[in-house]
């Protein structure tokens, strides 16, 4: 349950009672999309680029956007966040005033952009097991990637993926998050090709270190690798650079559009799971924007909110109602919560009953 007692502070009144309103519409979206949609022995994870997330300016989270982010957060088990900035002010705010002490978190310093990448997690379903880093790529296994004069480089990741081992459940993981180079769009750029060769190259480090997990141990490890891939398209060879090295995805988001737009396909979270009897869920993306910071609310924000930023231009003259409202839609309300919609995905965790047919039918478990 996240804390919403900072709605007090909100003005003006008219305010207050608006967002009190658009909050009990994200709580009903979001017990019906997700809550009512996936089982509560199951673990709900998800992935969201919270744009410039404590980053102040512009992006200064309001009391308002803290309680939408806390709520959307507390509906899931376990979050990957990208763009957490390297200011932490915000996030610790929103951990500890609006989500609690059932909550942790597990943060990377700062890397490419002053940028952080973190895990969220409910500590009531969701054990961290110790095991935490961020990955370099050995010597000869770097990022190849052409120049503007086609030379090549040898380069790491402009921003450092982040792996933990988790739990939840009879579910034991390694969990990788990551926030992919982006550069220019164009598919014949430099850029696009570092691009791609940065997810081609954290895909087929995973699928080696699970290899060499199961020799050293004998014990099966299970992959999860999901955050902000900045894919193409479902077709592109940004997706397939995933898929080439034995990832999967779920058919609720492996054509699922993440950008505001609907066009942009650049979240993913994909699996590469050694134990048979992990078995996936409901999936999708959640639309961030349909109970709160509506297109239809700004009307509301242009005359009634206080915040400067919506009616007062950067030269501090006074914008027209109209240009409030395009303010509002075009800019405002993407730096309040962001420019990308959260990706989700059900993993059923609870193998009690496999694991007693087993013993019941005189099998070892762990071979089945």
């Amino acid at each position: 349950m996240s804390f919403i007692s900072s709605i007090r502070y909100i003005k003006p009144d008219a305010h207050r009672a608006f967002v009190a309103e658009r909050l009990k519409a994200l709580k009903q979206q979001l017990d019906e999309e997700i809550h009512g949609q996936t089982d509560d022995t199951s673990l709900r994870l998800a992935t969201w680029n919270i744009m410039h997330f404590s980053d102040g300016g512009a992006y200064d989270r309001t009391t308002e956007s803290l309680l939408y982010i806390a709520e959307i957060i507390d509906h899931f088990d376990l979050v990957a966040i990208q763009e957490v900035n390297h200011d932490l002010k915000k996030f610790e705010l929103l951990m500890q005033r609006y989500l609690g002490g059932d909550w942790d978190y597990i943060l990377t310093d700062a890397s490419g952009n002053r940028e952080r990448l973190a895990f969220v997690y409910r500590k009531a379903k969701v054990r961290f097991l110790r095991e935490a880093g961020e990955i370099v790529l050995p010597e000869g296994q770097e990022i190849v990637a052409p120049d503007q004069v086609n030379a090549t480089r040898k380069l790491q990741f402009a921003r450092t993926p982040f792996a933990v081992t988790f739990q939840a459940g009879w579910f034991r993981f390694k969990l990788c998050t990551v926030h992919i180079y982006y550069g220019k769009s164009a598919d014949n750029s430099p850029e696009m090709e570092q691009r791609r060769g940065e997810i081609e190259k954290i895909a087929v480090f995973l699928a080696k270190m699970q290899k060499a997990e199961k020799r050293s141990s004998g014990t099966d490890a299970n992959m999860i690798l999901l955050g902000d891939f900045n894919i193409i398209s479902p077709e592109h060879r940004t997706m397939k650079a995933l898929l080439d090295a034995g990832f999967v995805t779920t058919d609720g988001i492996k054509d699922a559009a993440t950008s505001l737009s609907g066009k942009h396909h650049y979240d993913q979270i994909v699996f590469k799971l050694a134990e048979r009897r992990v078995k996936l869920g409901r999936s999708g993306v959640l639309d961030i924007f349909k109970s709160v910071y509506r297109s239809e609310d700004a009307a509301h924000y242009a005359d009634v909110s206080e915040i400067k930023r919506i009616t007062d231009g950067r030269d501090g003259s006074a914008r027209t109602r109209d240009k409030a409202m395009d303010y509002f839609r075009n800019y405002y309300r993407k730096h309040q919560l962001s420019d990308h919609n959260l990706l989700w995905c059900e993993v059923k965790t609870d193998f009690s009953g496999h694991y007693l047919d087993a013993i019941a039918s005189g099998r070892d478990p762990r071979k089945m």
